[in-house]
């Protein structure tokens, strides 16, 4: 930009920002519909919901989210997942601390993930503690548990989730990790229990949102008219996982309270392994078309 022309548009730069955290504390329920409409085009309808994301959006602010709180949480999600019978499929938990003073890296395992319980984007993937500064990372987490997620996000089940660090079993699929690439990640979309579609991410970049996507149905057969054009699609062909069918049983049962949910997995040596819940997630991976479809199926 035109330093010139950016100094004139600076004033108006942070009273936009201004009146978005506004909005933030007062109003998110009109920054969403702001935000929805900046990212796709198109307006949310609360009063008659048609589209999923009407109807994710009403639910976010008109109803009951005590449940979304809970399973959002990246450490008492386990908990539920235990309950389903799904012990198994959970990576292992080294440890939850308040604050990174309390964690003691000498009775970590040499790789971990650790991260923070109530947000997205806040991993720290460690392959070998003998060459992290250990410092640096407690710096990081301490800046996460500190970060208002929900608030700025619009996404205020969030803001209810006690902050915690945890560190968890660093799943490793041999090729991948040789690669230097992240596994991955099979994000399914469910309404009222049933799997719909799912969305594999492969090539992600850690803590980013850059990455190739490809969403599938349940027969595995790939939608890319599904796909917004303001992401990549992948470029290869994405074999079936071996567990896929569990998945989608495990998806099930995991989402069969709700709605709506998206149950995330991971695949080691044709194992599942659950990654989270998500009740909000982005809007601007797909058309409207995909939005319409899924809400023809999403009963509230």
């Amino acid at each position: 930009m035109n330093p010139i022309l950016k100094k004139i548009l600076w004033p108006l730069v942070i009273i936009k920002r201004q009146y978005e955290y506004y909005l933030c504390k007062h109003n998110p329920e009109k920054l969403f519909s702001i935000r929805y409409k900046r990212n796709t085009g198109y307006n949310l309808n609360t009063k008659k919901t048609q589209t999923l994301y009407d109807k994710i959006a009403y639910l976010a602010f008109y109803t009951d989210t005590s449940e979304w709180s809970r399973l959002a949480d990246k450490v008492r999600v386990r908990e539920y997942v235990r309950e389903c019978g799904y012990s198994e499929n959970l990576p292992l938990l080294y440890g939850t601390w308040k604050k990174s003073s309390d964690i003691d890296f000498d009775k970590l395992p040499n790789s971990f993930v650790i991260k923070t319980n109530n947000a997205s984007a806040t991993n720290i993937i460690v392959k070998n503690k003998d060459k992290i500064n250990l410092e640096d990372v407690k710096i990081q987490l301490d800046k996460w548990l500190q970060l208002p997620y929900g608030l700025i996000t619009c996404q205020p089940h969030y803001s209810k989730i006690p902050p915690l660090i945890l560190a968890e079993e660093l799943l490793i699929d041999k090729e991948t990790f040789e690669q230097g690439k992240q596994l991955i990640d099979y994000k399914f979309y469910c309404v009222n229990g049933r799997p719909l579609y799912i969305m594999v991410i492969t090539d992600r970049k850690p803590n980013t949102h850059d990455c190739k996507i490809g969403i599938f149905d349940m027969s595995w057969s790939l939608h890319p008219e599904f796909l917004s054009k303001q992401h990549e699609s992948v470029d290869h062909e994405i074999v079936c996982p071996q567990s896929f069918e569990q998945m989608k049983e495990m998806a099930s049962k995991l989402s069969v309270k709700f709605a709506f949910c998206r149950v995330d997995f991971y695949e080691i040596n044709g194992k599942p392994f659950f990654g989270e819940m998500t009740f909000t997630p982005g809007f601007d991976s797909f058309t409207q078309s995909f939005q319409e479809e899924l809400g023809k199926y999403c009963h509230i």
